[in-house]
């Protein structure tokens, strides 16, 4: 649930912003996908790159080393040394090392590079284990070299070259050949090429002379022995990759945004014309773009629109005719009325005549209301209530505003609104001794109005039946006291044409409590 109300949370609401991100997903999500695809092959295609790049550099360097002089080997071997790889000369290679097939591999591939020599050379790629293992077995002939260094110095060791040359050279301190080298960073690969001098001179250390003249050319003079750091693949996810992703995002993110929104932009619009609809407004048709989705709907939200004009009219016209129509009999009833001779049912017919006409007239106001063609406008809603309050409350009515006095504006039919609001007012100063209209924000962004008053109020089962043309809780059929039963119908059809509603409850101090809503304006 913690997860789910955490993504619902950064979730966008909008249509946009959904297909953003939704685009965007793919997009990040192809990347990844793709890179993981292709990641061994490029880790396997550097791999190699890099391991025949090292094989290439230790074949160039045993060739020179072939082709010069024993004395300025020590220079040759001192070039070929770099941060990432150290060499040295040894009379016989370590081949104690694990073979794999990868090593059997990369070791024909060298010999290849050496035109196939009679000794083959041979190439081990050395794990962290083998690395270390290969390590402390190096620091222990080191002590055992330290310790026999008197014993052996000047000696010459079985085809007369030194067990490490380049280490018993006189004057020159031995190297610790992991100094530069890293076990964290296995593999590593080790290099044993023998060395086949082309010459045919002596080839000499500062104490013997080993003649290469008579040199058995079936074996190799001395190793050379390399060491290569750096052989491993990188790592699968770099930086590159990253702002290569990032890119990608924002320049795909822009395009999508912009296109989403032109897409979209035909929903807003009809969007917009439906909550006129719902506010009684008729406005022009929508414009019957964009895709094809959208274009059924405006189309069809275009039909409904003007039926829905159309059964209005009509209902309003039919009961408007109705109305006028009944005027003329009633007329002529009174007329015939004044010659019944009994005073009582005279007065009787009369009585009932003018309530009928009343009704009529009451009938006729209704239907004009519903066939006003008044134009939409914003106006300040809190100045239009209280300067109604205000008219009342100077000819002496118990009648007060609480409002903060801030503007409120909201697009409306001012007259529409001010006789609902003046039906309502109207009917709770009949009834109540003291009334309160307030004027408050709704949470969802619309405005509340609520009129109060203290007196007797309305049974709870028949809130909703006052709403209903003619319908009257006050029994005596007087219009003083009760009535015609169309200003509460008339109040809240003003209301709903705007979309809103207008709620009975009972008020704080005993009485009623009418409460209108008008709904915030969709953008």
């Amino acid at each position: 649930m913690k997860l789910r109300g955490f993504i619902s949370r950064f979730w966008p609401e909008t249509l946009v912003g959904q297909l953003v991100l939704l685009i965007l997903g793919a997009v990040i999500l192809t990347h990844v996908v793709l890179g993981l695809l292709l990641a061994e092959e490029r880790r396997d295609a550097l791999l190699s790159e890099r391991r025949g790049g090292a094989l290439a550099r230790v074949a160039a360097i045993s060739r020179v080393l072939a082709a010069t002089p024993s004395e300025n080997w020590r220079d040759v071997l001192r070039v070929g040394q770099s941060p990432q790889s150290i060499m040295r000369l040894v009379d016989q290679p370590d081949n104690s090392l694990p073979m794999s097939d990868i090593s059997y591999t990369l070791s024909d591939r060298l010999n290849q590079a050496l035109d196939e020599p009679v000794v083959p050379a041979r190439v081990h790629v050395l794990s962290e284990d083998d690395c270390r293992a290969v390590e402390e077995r190096e620091k222990k002939d080191r002590k055992k070299h330290r310790d026999d260094d008197g014993d052996r110095h000047g000696k010459m060791h079985g085809r007369g070259w030194p067990g490490d040359w380049e280490s018993y050279q006189p004057g020159h301190k031995r190297p610790r050949f992991f100094d530069h080298l890293d076990c964290v960073a296995a593999p590593l690969m080790q290099i044993s090429v023998p060395i086949f001098p082309v010459n045919g001179d002596e080839a000499t250390t500062d104490d013997d002379t080993v003649s290469t003249g008579t040199q058995n050319l079936d074996q190799p003079v001395i190793w050379l022995e390399a060491r290569i750091n750096g052989v491993a693949p990188p790592p699968r996810v770099v930086l590159q990759n990253i702002l290569r992703i990032a890119v990608s995002a924002i320049l795909i993110g822009i395009i999508a945004f912009f296109l989403a929104r032109r897409m979209t932009r035909s929903w807003a619009v009809l969007a917009q014309a439906a909550d006129r609809v719902g506010r009684g407004d008729y406005p022009e048709p929508v414009p019957e773009n964009g895709p094809i989705e959208i274009r059924r709907a405006a189309t069809a939200f275009n039909r409904m629109t003007a039926r829905l004009k159309r059964f209005v009219e009509d209902r309003t016209r039919m009961l408007a005719a109705i109305s006028h129509d009944l005027r003329t009999p009633i007329t002529s009833l009174r007329l015939r009325a004044e010659f019944v001779e009994d005073a009582e049912n005279r007065s009787r017919i009369i009585e009932t005549l003018n309530e009928m006409e009343q009704m009529v007239e009451a009938a006729m106001t209704f239907a004009r209301e519903e066939t006003a063609n008044e134009e939409t406008r914003k106006i300040d809603i809190a100045a239009l209530i209280e300067a109604a309050v205000e008219d009342l409350a100077e000819t002496g009515r118990p009648i007060r505003f609480l409002g903060d006095g801030a503007p409120r504006v909201y697009p409306c039919r001012r007259l529409s609104i001010k006789r609902a609001l003046g039906n309502l007012i109207s009917n709770a100063l009949t009834f109540g001794d003291q009334v309160e209209v307030a004027l408050k924000p709704a949470d969802d962004g619309g405005i509340w109005i609520e009129i109060s008053d203290d007196g007797p109020g309305i049974p709870a089962d028949q809130r909703d039946q006052v709403f209903e043309p003619f319908f009257r809780l006050e029994t005596s059929r007087n219009r003083q006291t009760g009535g015609i039963g169309l200003g509460l119908a008339i109040a809240r059809t003003a209301i709903r044409a705007h979309g809103g509603e207008i709620y009975l409850e009972e008020a704080p101090a005993g009485g009623l409590l009418a409460r209108i809503y008008l709904p915030p304006i969709a953008h």
